[in-house]
This record gives structure tokens, sequence and C-alpha cells, in this order.
């Protein structure tokens, strides 16, 4: 399945990539100030030309394999023998589809709200009976309503600030049949799943943020600083841990339609505070809410397509994607094996 995605996203990439070079004329001077964008992976990365509409579609793709603690794995064995009668996770992967509307109603000020969609597919192990347990959710997740406001500008840098709102438009409530050889569960019956598969956070989020972008000639580099503040506890009785992150990044943009970029994330979570009183954190670590906390560091490349010809004239087509260098989890949990969004940019 994940192949099939990634195939698709592929053609799209290229349909784009051959709509550029058979579409009109090419540009033969250097991109002027402005025109050399951020990473895909990247959001509220850039306010735009006043009156300015952009839609923006996005495809998340993360999967995690590999169980941790610290910045060590763990065998399975000995998971396996601290969750006798229970559950031990061995893949995640999720799919998040974002669509984001952009509007600029003045100069300074640059509006987004941002739906995504989300699917999830989590496979763990039932110790006693050594079968697979695969359970999978789908469904939006919070709304987020996003502000750009800029205070800087000149000729080769832009600074401005990210005021955003994530509202609790995702599920946190989300449940699965039980599987058998589980202690304490009925099989068949509905039971919560954990933490990691909730489709929201159930509660508002402030997400502040600061971004900044330079440019000269045909180089761009840039860099953003962001968190996410949950606010209040949600109807299940816990508030998700805050995250913080940083990203760095630089590119150039080798023609009009072609630029790269390369980008460093940092990203810290916390656990959350209380707990769901339907999870029990002696089945799985993934119910343990003192096991859900964590820092990772990844790099990634980005290729972005500016098309110039064809139905698509005046679209960017991109993809990033990179690998974490390393990982410190609460564990053990399941950490990142590869990242990867690609997406589809258009603005009149």
């Amino acid at each position: 399945m994940v192949v099939a995605r990634i195939k698709r996203v592929g053609a799209l990439i290229a349909s784009g990539f051959l709509l550029s070079i058979s579409g009109s004329a090419l540009a033969s001077e250097a991109p002027e100030n402005g025109s050399a964008y951020p990473p895909i992976g990247v959001f509220g990365e850039s306010v735009h030309s006043s009156g300015e509409v952009k839609i923006s579609y996005r495809l998340h793709i993360e999967n995690r394999n590999k169980l941790l603690n610290g910045k060590s794995t763990v065998p399975l064995a000995q998971v396996e023998a601290d969750y006798s009668g229970g559950l031990v996770p061995l893949n995640f992967r999720s799919y998040a589809h974002i669509i984001e509307l952009a509007w600029k109603p003045t100069e300074a000020m640059t509006l987004f709200i941002t739906v995504p969609f989300l699917e999830k597919t989590l496979e763990q192990l039932v110790v006693d009976s050594d079968q697979i347990y695969r359970t999978s959710v789908r469904g939006f997740g919070d709304v987020i309503l996003n502000g750009l406001y800029q205070v800087f500008a000149d000729d080769k840098n832009r600074v401005h600030l990210n005021l955003g709102l994530s509202l609790p438009s995702g599920s946190t409530s989300e449940t699965d049949e039980a599987p058998s050889g589980v202690t304490g569960l009925l099989p068949g019956s509905l039971q919560r799943l954990p933490y990691i598969m909730q489709l929201g956070s159930g509660t508002l989020s402030i997400r502040p943020g600061l971004t900044y972008n330079g440019l000269y000639k045909k180089t761009f580099w840039g860099g953003q600083l962001g968190g996410v503040l949950e606010a209040g506890t949600n109807s299940e009785g816990y508030k998700l841990g805050n995250r913080y992150s940083f990203s760095g990044w630089v590119g150039r943009r080798w023609t009009p339609w072609l630029q790269t970029s390369f980008r460093v994330r940092w990203d810290q979570w916390f656990n959350p505070t209380g707990a769901d009183d339907q999870l029990d954190p002696s089945i799985s670590p993934l119910e343990d809410p003192s096991m859900q906390a964590g820092e990772r560091l990844d790099t990634l490349f980005g290729v972005d397509f500016f098309v110039s010809g064809g139905w698509l004239k005046g679209a960017r087509i991109s993809i990033e994607g990179g690998l974490p260098v390393t990982q410190d989890l609460q564990g053990p949990q399941l950490g990142a094996d590869w990242i990867l969004t690609s997406g589809l940019q258009y603005a009149f």
C-alpha cells in the first residue's frame, strides 16, 4: 500500500516535470528575491503577495518500526517478558492528507486554514498467542487556524511571526475490537486505542512560532522555531504534552523550474498530563502515559518543480524525504524509520 502511494506521488512529480519542459518558454534570468520557497515540509513558511490566494495539498507519511529506550534499541524478547499477557508494538505507519487554504488580506498579514485527514495503522504482537494484532483508524484531525504577521522585510531577509490556534475537531475516543489472548480484555469487545492512534488532542492548542527567510540570487536559506502548547484537559481526562521544534534549511534555485533543498529538523515532545482511564499501562507501553515523550533530529532532502506551461501553469510540485539522525525516546517506544512529504501548491 505504501509503495503504491509513493508511486502515485512520483507519477505526479514526473508529470509536473514534463509539463514544465513542454509548456511555454522558461525565463532565462535568475529568479528574483521572493521566488524561492522553503521546503514543502515546512508549514507557515512564508508571507504571500497581497491579495493572493493559495491552495495546497500535502501528503505526509511517517513509518516507525523499531523499539527504542533512550537512544538504544530494545530487544523484542525483553519487551515481551515485561508485557507478558499483553501487547508489544511492532510497526506504526501514518498518512496525513493536509489541505491548506491561504489568503493575504493585507500587506503584513497572511491567513491560513489547515484541514488534516489522517490514516493510522498499528501492528502489535499478542505476546501469549504470538499472533499479530493489526488495527487502523481514519478521520479528520484537529483543524488549525493560523496567521502570519510580517515584522521585517528587505531585499534579502524576511521575518514573520506564526500565530496559530488548533481546534479540537479530531477524535480522542477511537476504539477497535480487542484480540484474544490479552489478559483482562474480552475478545471482540470494543477497547480504547492507545494515545498514538487517536486523531486529535481533544483541547484547544496554541501554536506560536517565528520564521526567517533569506535569499541572495539563486541561494535561499531560513529557519523556523515553533511550538504546540495544549490548553486544558480533554474529556478523556488527560492533556497531551507540549511539543517544540526547530527547522533550518538551505537551498538553491538552479533554473526557473527546479530547486533543491537540505533541511534539519529537531523535535521534542513531552508526556501527557493525566491519563485515559480506559487504557491499561500494564498491557502495552503505548498505553502508558509515562512512555510517550522523546526527541528526534531528522535530516531531509527536497526537490521542487515549478510548472511554467499547461493546465498546471504556476503550480509548485514538491517532495521531501528524510531519515532520523538520532532519537532519544522514553520507552520502550517505536522509533521513526523514515519520513516523506510531497505536495502540490497553486497560487492565484
